[in-house]
Order: structure tokens, then C-alpha cells, then sequence
């Protein structure tokens, strides 16, 4: 006999497949855990993903919102660092409203998103005119994350910044200047 028979060429056909079919029961098996381990634990894979990939995440993703909890305050240097857009609006009146005008950015962080412009009106920031009531010029705006959320805004009389010690607004320029070196 050479070893060429039918039922050796039979019998090696079939160790090969059998060798095959078992590769392919361990892959799904492999596969089914997976997926049963992402709907047991989702936040764990997702976690996991999120480290692990080339991709990028905006900061609105990956941080919570207690992480800003009493930005308020915070240090001022702080504050701008950790600010995505800082944004001066000043107040319009309309009727009994004070409405909110974007008239400068500040500060921008590269490749955040933020969908308002120089002339454009931010209503969270307006204001209801009360009597007897003085709600200075404007404000200055602290936003986070992109696309940004708002954070802290503070009013502004002529050139100081009531809500950051009377701060001039030229050395909040300055500050928010040297945050960018």
C-alpha cells in the first residue's frame, strides 16, 4: 500500500475540516462573549474603546459635569484654562430685555465648535429688566467642552469685571493672552 487509498485522503479531508469547523466555534464563541460582555457591562467596553482607539473625543464627551462644579469659583487662571471660548456679550436694550450681543471672543480653543459669532445675540445670556436695578454693561461668558457649554458668566461696568474682584478688563486680556503661549 502507498497511502494514497480513498480512505486516507478521506480520513486527512476530514481531520482538516474538522480542524476548521473547531477554529470557527472558537472565533463565534469568542465573539458571542464579547457581545454578551457589552450588554452585561457597557460602560466598562465602552470605556476600553474610547482609550484604546487613534480617535478623537471632544472634552464634552469625556468630562462630566461635575468635574466644573463651583467654576464659579475657581481662580481666574483656572478658569481660562479650562475654558474652551470666553466670550464678551454686551447688553442691548429691547423693551424691558436686555439682550446678550456677542462682541468679542476671547479666547478659541482650535477645533472647538462653537456656533455663535461676533453680532450674533445669546438669549441665555439676556436679561429681564428689573426697576431699581443696575446689570452693568455686559458680560463676560466662561464656556467648556466642544461643542462648548456655558459655565459662568460674570457682568462687566466700562472697563472692570465685577464678578472677578473688579478685575480691569485689560489684565483679563493679558491673562487669557499668556494662557495661550
Amino acid at each position: 500500500m502507498d497511502g494514497s487509498s480513498p480512505n486516507n485522503s478521506t480520513a486527512r479531508s476530514i481531520n482538516k475540516l474538522t480542524i476548521a469547523v473547531w477554529a470557527l466555534v472558537i472565533v463565534t464563541a469568542a465573539q458571542l462573549t464579547f457581545y454578551v460582555l457589552a450588554l452585561l457591562f457597557p460602560s466598562v467596553v465602552t470605556r476600553q474603546w474610547l482609550q484604546s482607539g487613534p480617535h478623537e473625543i471632544s472634552s464634552s464627551v469625556t468630562s462630566s459635569p461635575e468635574e466644573f462644579n463651583n467654576f464659579h469659583n475657581w481662580p481666574v487662571e483656572k478658569q481660562i484654562q479650562s475654558s474652551t471660548v470666553i466670550a464678551i456679550g454686551k447688553y442691548q436694550k429691547s423693551g424691558d430685555t436686555l439682550k446678550c450681543i456677542i462682541s468679542e471672543i476671547l479666547k478659541q480653543k482650535p477645533g472647538t465648535a462653537f456656533y455663535y459669532k461676533v453680532g450674533d445675540e445669546y438669549p441665555r445670556g439676556n436679561m429681564h429688566v428689573r426697576s431699581d436695578t443696575n446689570y452693568g454693561d455686559g458680560q463676560i461668558m466662561f464656556f467648556t467642552g466642544s461643542p462648548p457649554s456655558f459655565r459662568y458668566g460674570c457682568s462687566f461696568t466700562g472697563e472692570r469685571v465685577g464678578g472677578l474682584g473688579d478685575m480691569p478688563m485689560s489684565e483679563l486680556r493679558e491673562l487669557i493672552r499668556k494662557s495661550k503661549q
